[in-house]
């Protein structure tokens, strides 16, 4: 059974109009269009022939947009009939071209990153270090969702082989999650064997449980890649920034034919904007100059020591009371500022004040931070609200107290007001809670090993070393909110930042005898 002809053509005709938006919003003047497209809806008794004109014409369109152009586009467009016409268009169309599997690619990824407003999400988004049974969840929960939005788009069975190639996600997830510096995604050439593994699945590769697969997959492996190459590119600019403090010239070389100047260029985003394959030189470049930023880094020899007996396992850390209802929101990334009074400046200072390695340590922290607290607001307001305050961490969960989910559902962005301060210091109290949770349960995991628990350690450390700071600022909010009268939002905070601090307490405990015995 094929898809109804009428429902097809409404299709091809949202996708054409799309398409031509895109192209006049970006060449500033009108697309000339083929009079058999333009007459189109003057011959509604030959809907075969006018299906295949559309086809024709929209191949020719595909050859002129991007990938990253339709997907920058679908974020400003409400709803979801242009995406879902466009993913029946795609999966109809099942083409070879690598362009069209990658704009299917955005397609999906921007579905399944995208909750429905007002709708219970049948998935949560899984985080690089989540279980494979629970990535499996997720992406059988999108898969139904694909199913829906397909209809009647026929879907043939896909053979066994490219069911055993979908398998091999399993061992890339374990690979992922192992990466700890932009360079080693960029050596490792995961990016390329991921692209292969998808040229491979030829026709299969728009069958729904692919595309589940796929969705999932860009989602966590874009997070982690966008989270490293961040990482690298702070700690390049961060040391071209120290090197010209210091005195030294632009034009010095760091290494070979790098000189500062090429490390104060790297542009982030505008390398993030591009198309993958036209990026590639750069991410390459971003790799390079890390390297070698990498390479003057002072490093401390210790000294020979005799062979030592297995460590001795490190304490664990007791997980947070279920009835803990804390709100953990992340601090805004570094470049910006916050609305608790410290301004960009201060924060670039404080960045810039330690060596480069450790700066790189606290923009990375505070960047995991923001990410915690935008994965909540993306709970929240999405979720049934009988359970929005319900928040799933890791093999724990989190439940927020009723003030903490109104701060996430309000929108105070850019505002300057007492409201703005007090929704933002709950939602970072909230933030730092998920966080906290997160890395206890990955040094617990870990703290039988000889040296998997430190960075998880470290983390923690970082957390439980900036609470004192979070708490001043909360403080100043309290005291904002008693002498306004609202005795009722000092207390709610008072109640958020206590429950924060006393399972803060508890992590410092156990990190300190931990050290005694390592």
């Amino acid at each position: 059974m094929g898809q109804d002809p009428q429902q097809e053509l409404k299709d091809l005709t949202t996708v054409h109009n799309f398409y031509l938006g895109l192209l006049e919003n970006n060449l500033g003047h009108a697309v000339p269009v083929p009079e058999e497209i333009k007459n189109a809806a003057a011959t509604p008794e030959n809907a075969a022939v006018r299906i295949q004109n559309f086809k024709l014409w929209l191949d020719v369109l595909d050859l002129a947009l991007t990938p990253p152009l339709v997907r920058d586009a679908l974020k400003t467009i409400p709803g979801f009939e242009t995406a879902h016409a466009l993913l029946r268009y795609f999966t109809g169309k099942a083409s070879q071209r690598s362009g069209d599997r990658d704009k299917t690619d955005c397609i999906i990824t921007y579905l399944f990153r995208t909750p429905v407003e007002g709708k219970p999400s049948a998935w949560h988004r899984p985080e690089v270090d989540s279980s494979y049974a629970f990535i499996s969840q997720a992406s059988l929960a999108f898969e139904g969702e694909l199913f829906r939005a397909l209809g009647e788009v026929p879907c043939e069975s896909m053979p066994p082989e490219h069911v055993t190639l979908l398998q091999e996600f399993e061992y890339l997830y374990q690979e992922l999650e192992e990466f700890r510096h932009f360079d080693q995604i960029i050596d490792a050439g995961i990016v390329q064997r991921v692209r292969e593994l998808k040229q491979s699945l030829g026709k299969s590769f728009y069958h729904p449980d692919s595309l589940a697969s796929m969705a999932v997959w860009n989602d966590v492996f874009g997070r982690k890649f966008d989270e490293l190459f961040h990482d690298a590119a702070i700690q390049i600019k961060t040391y071209a920034e120290t090197v010209q403090r210091e005195g030294g010239s632009i034009l010095s070389r760091v290494e070979g034919d790098i000189t500062v100047k090429n490390l104060s260029e790297v542009e982030t985003k505008q390398i993030l904007a591009e198309d993958y394959q036209f990026a590639q030189d750069e991410f390459r470049k971003v790799s390079k100059y890390k390297k070698a930023v990498d390479s003057k880094r002072p490093v401390r020899l210790a000294p020979a020591k005799p062979l030592e007996p297995p460590p001795i396992p490190r304490p664990t850390i007791p997980q947070p009371p279920a009835q803990i209802s804390t709100h953990v929101g992340p601090q805004p990334p570094p470049a910006a500022a916050r609305s608790q009074g410290v301004s960009a400046q201060t924060i670039k200072a404080e960045v810039l004040a330690v060596a480069p390695s450790q700066a790189v340590q606290n923009a990375v922290q505070e960047g995991k931070l923001h990410s915690a607290r935008q994965a909540i607001k993306e709970h929240v307001r999405g979720s049934d609200p009988k359970f929005a305050g319900i928040f799933p961490v890791k093999n724990s969960r989190i439940t927020l107290s009723p003030a903490e989910v109104e701060a996430f559902k309000a929108d105070y962005q850019g505002e300057k007001s007492f409201r703005a301060d007090y929704a933002n210091i709950l939602m970072t109290i909230v933030a730092y809670l998920s966080r906290m949770v997160v890395e206890v349960d990955e040094y617990n995991q870990k703290a039988g090993s000889a040296y998997l628990w430190k960075p998880h350690a470290d983390a923690l450390g970082y957390l439980v070393s900036t609470l004192e700071r979070l708490g001043m600022e909360a403080e100043q909010v309290m005291a904002v909110a008693r002498g306004r009268g609202l005795a009722e939002k000092a207390t709610a905070l008072s109640a958020s930042l206590e429950k924060l601090k006393e399972y803060a307490k508890t992590v410092s405990q156990t990190l300190q005898s931990g050290s005694h015995t390592s």
